[in-house]
């Protein structure tokens, strides 16, 4: 795991969580205490990740602030500056002169509970060493997605044989298994060489560079893919609907008591660091 770094794309506008995005961070909304982007740090460290790299833009400096330089989180943290936000594909590219080993993307507004989870998909990756493995939810409207379909699928994985951006219903028809579609929940562990198929990856729609394209091309040049499908929670903050559903599934299964005493314990830790300085 100590050669596993971690690449959390983060300089996303946030257009669907107006009006709070439009004064901070999206990744900054706070679940059960914790902003979004504490909590994917947590699943990265929970896989034993020690160092990752955060990919931020235009007035992202709050999420900086909250941050640091991760010393607060026991990893360390470094920013790369996005200067066009031209989609996922093309944030992840940002991390090509930084990055040459596997490596694992975590959006920093997804929400997955157990943080666990992502074991188990570095686990399947390191078993069967594709270009990419990529964690899926179920969900029953594909339409915006980006949607894959399994074959020979055992235990909850599968070797991916074709996806897709935001299909149409009809579109979406023949990746459909059982009544339900396996959608991209925003947990990937690439090897570096998929950077060579971004960067040969043409934008789509709203000219933005996909990173279901992308490895839809690697597949196409004789890559293997696979999906995990998760067993926990997975949500993404970046969407009200989601937000305030994943809240009203917590509120009554949470340890306040615990949750208390650790954010008092880190407000100490940091004040203890800074009065160092």
């Amino acid at each position: 795991m100590n050669d596993i770094v971690g690449l959390i794309p983060a300089a996303g506008g946030g257009t669907r969580m107006y009006p709070f995005s439009r004064a901070v961070p999206k990744e900054m909304y706070p679940i059960m205490g914790k902003a979004v982007i504490e909590h994917s740090i947590e699943n990265l460290t929970e896989a034993g990740i020690k160092k990752i790299f955060m990919i931020v833009g235009y007035q992202k400096g709050a999420l900086m602030d909250y941050i640091g330089d991760g010393s607060f989180y026991n990893v360390k943290v470094s920013y790369i500056y996005q200067l066009e936000r031209r989609g996922l594909g093309h944030a992840i590219l940002q991390g090509r002169d930084w990055i040459n080993s596997t490596f694992v993307v975590l959006l920093g507004d997804s929400f997955i509970e157990p943080k666990k989870e992502i074991n188990s998909l570095i686990e399947l990756h390191n078993k069967k060493r594709p270009v990419a493995s990529i964690m899926l939810f179920r969900v029953r409207d594909p339409t915006g997605y980006g949607i894959v379909k399994l074959r020979n699928t055992e235990n909850g994985s599968g070797e991916i044989e074709k996806l897709i951006e935001k299909p149409d219903m009809k579109q979406a028809e023949e990746y459909k298994i059982n009544g339900d579609y396996y959608a991209i929940c925003g947990l990937y562990v690439f090897e570096p060489k998929i950077f060579k198929y971004i960067e040969k990856t043409p934008p789509g729609a709203k000219n933005e560079i996909q990173i279901t394209d992308a490895v839809k091309l690697a597949l196409e040049n004789g890559e293997k893919a696979y999906g995990y499908v998760i067993r926990g929670e997975y949500m993404d903050i970046g969407r009200w609907s989601t937000v305030l559903n994943i809240e009203k599934k917590l509120v009554n299964s949470y340890d306040i008591k615990r949750s208390i005493k650790e954010r008092n314990d880190l407000a100490k830790r940091i004040s203890e660091m800074e009065s160092r300085k």
